[in-house]
């Protein structure tokens, strides 16, 4: 992520350790989200068939589902919040002969 993309987050509410916690992470590295590809959900889940907007996270792979339980709660949906995943990320393009492909190591 560009320095110019990052942004100050304020945690309205969290005191003590946890304000402390979360202000020491470095929220540039090893989190990762996706806006089109539900990450937290398995492949099968996400093959199947879904309403969009109408599902709630799994939330054994989301980082800040504490933090945004109370929303998801009063909404019943996951349309104002994005869930971090936190896990490891690597693409790498390779040559075989001729052919060029980028192989996509994903964990969380």
């Amino acid at each position: 992520m560009p320095p110019e993309t990052i942004h100050v987050v304020s945690f309205v509410g969290l005191v003590g350790d946890g304000a402390a916690l979360i202000c020491s992470l470095d929220l540039t590295k090893d989190f990762y989200f996706s806006n089109s590809y539900r990450v937290m959900h398995s492949f099968q889940k996400n093959l199947s068939t879904h309403e969009k907007g109408s599902f709630l996270n799994e939330t054994m792979f989301v980082w800040n589902e504490f933090l945004t339980s109370t929303i998801h709660n009063k909404l019943k949906n996951n349309l104002w919040t994005v869930a971090l995943v936190y896990g490891y990320f690597k693409q790498v393009k390779l040559s075989i002969g001729e052919k060029d492909f980028k192989l996509t190591l994903i964990t969380r």
